[in-house]
């Protein structure tokens, strides 16, 4: 399947694909060539203004109407998914280097995987309740809601946030990230079809300094939701404070895992590997702190190494179960700095390493890394990586692993391997973050997606994904 630059010279504004007035442009680039493969226009202020006034109509029109409705326009947009799933995948294997396989059965399923966890949640969503007391609660639509969403993986984000908007019955104005727009321009497609009212999404391209910059700074912008770098987030957050808009970001990660001695070794590095390297260890997520007790720390780096020696690196647009190459030449660069930087350190490198792999000169790939022996204050433990890469260090007790782990700015996940329960319950109960992953176990959909501290404001996902676009109010009658 191939694209030209003619998709994305437009922009989907009030039901409409608009040219873009913007004169800004930027290359959509397959990381596994290097080289371009569309040419993005960035949309202009009056984009964005036109967007958002596009939007401001919807929502004061109550456009996307009643519960019932908004179930309704779900089921439709769920009706068009099967004809576009493989454009899904080939455009998302093409512009960010999923290999085809993980592009179809994981990146592309996502679109479906949210949809029916907002449906389910809407179906039984109470937007009105009574409180013992005699008083009435109502959830009523924030208003318009900005979406900032990133590139790694970039249908699951689109969907699950303008799915939870659309279900409380917020107009949308949506800002992918511009290094994959392709799939956002099938995303748009498949709503269009489905006959959402005018104004109710609506899809603007551009980088973040400027067109995200505008958006979150519009001052009829009710909530933004935001997914990428701890930077960016914080600025928008602090944005929304200044106009007193609401927001929810989710952040950086730097998760930690922590494995105990009784833990199955081999079992726990196969699964710790499967939970970071696919991707391309692009998962904001990933366990890539590994804290071994002492005791089993020099078994634990044998088995990590075999664990390690299943993952191969390849084309993307091949069939298979291989790696690909990470999305774009600044995170290749970020990653060899880190590396680079830990080995001279003094960090053993167990598999992996710098530079490309033999034979692939061309295209971002990443070798799968494993560093061992890392000190406890290194970039390279500290700064999110988002690669495959992990690094194992070794900690004394329970109170030693808590204080390792907690000793972040970030806190979205935790892992523990363990098969004592008094381990798993101190382990549930210290760690500051939004998730914990007990022996592999994954987080089902509709569950709270989230982190604390410099991972994020709020939670994405089933019910929880549609209260951030809600305004709780209280009615008090006379009695």
């Amino acid at each position: 399947m191939t694209y030209s630059s003619s998709d994305l010279t437009h922009s989907y504004i009030d039901g409409r694909w608009t040219p873009v007035t913007g004169t800004q442009c930027s290359p959509v680039i397959n990381p596994a060539t290097e080289t371009p493969v569309a040419m993005l226009h960035h949309a202009g202020p009056a984009d964005v203004e036109a967007a958002v006034a596009a939007a401001k109509r919807a929502h004061l029109a109550e456009a996307l109407g009643s519960k019932d409705n908004r179930v309704a326009l779900l089921e439709r947009i769920r009706t068009g998914f099967d004809s576009r799933r493989e454009d899904l995948a080939q455009a998302i294997s093409l512009e960010m280097g999923a290999p085809i396989d993980l592009s179809r059965n994981a990146q592309a399923e996502t679109f479906l995987i949210q949809l029916d966890a907002t449906l389910d949640a809407l179906h039984g969503f109470a937007f009105a309740e009574t409180l013992p007391n005699g008083d009435h609660l109502i959830r009523q639509p924030t208003g318009i809601a900005g979406l900032i969403t990133p590139w790694n993986w970039p249908i699951h984000q689109i969907s699950l946030k303008v799915f939870a908007a659309l279900a409380a019955g917020c107009p949308v104005v949506l800002k992918p990230s511009e290094h994959t727009p392709l799939n956002a321009r099938i995303f748009a497609e498949i709503l269009d079809a489905a006959g959402l009212p005018p104004g109710a999404f609506n899809l603007i391209n551009g980088d973040g300094a400027s067109v995200g910059a505008q958006l979150t700074d519009h001052p009829d912008v009710a909530v933004m939701s935001f997914t990428g770098s701890t930077r960016a987030g914080l600025e928008i957050g602090a944005s929304a404070v200044r106009r007193g808009a609401r927001c929810a970001l989710e952040m950086g990660g730097k998760s930690p895992c922590l494995v105990f001695e009784d833990a199955d070794l081999d079992q726990a590095m196969e699964k710790i590997l499967a939970k970071t390297f696919p991707n391309s260890g692009q998962n904001c997520n990933a366990p890539t702190r590994i804290l071994i007790e002492a005791s089993a720390y020099h078994a634990a780096k044998e088995a990590a190494q075999r664990a390690a020696a299943l993952w191969t690196l390849g084309d993307p647009a091949q069939s298979g179960d291989h790696l690909g190459p990470v999305a774009n030449g600044r995170q290749f660069d970020h990653i060899q700095t880190l590396l680079h930087g830990a080995i001279a350190a003094g960090a053993t490198v167990l598999c992996g390493g710098t530079g490309r792999p033999d034979g692939m000169e061309t295209g971002y790939f990443v070798k799968p890394t494993i560093l061992a022996d890392v000190a406890r204050k290194a970039e390279v433990v500290r700064q999110e990586i988002f690669g495959p890469v992990i690094v194992l260090q070794p900690f004394e007790d329970l109170d030693d692993a808590i204080a390792m782990a907690n000793d972040s700015e970030f806190g979205l996940a935790g892992y523990v391997y363990s098969n004592d329960p008094a381990i798993q319950s101190a382990v549930i109960r210290q760690l500051d973050c939004g998730m914990v992953f007990v022996n592999g176990a994954d987080l089902a959909p509709g569950s709270p997606f989230g982190g604390t501290k410099k991972s994020g404001i709020g939670r994405e996902g089933g019910t929880y994904g549609i209260e951030e676009f809600l305004e709780l109010k209280l009615v008090a009658h006379p009695a």
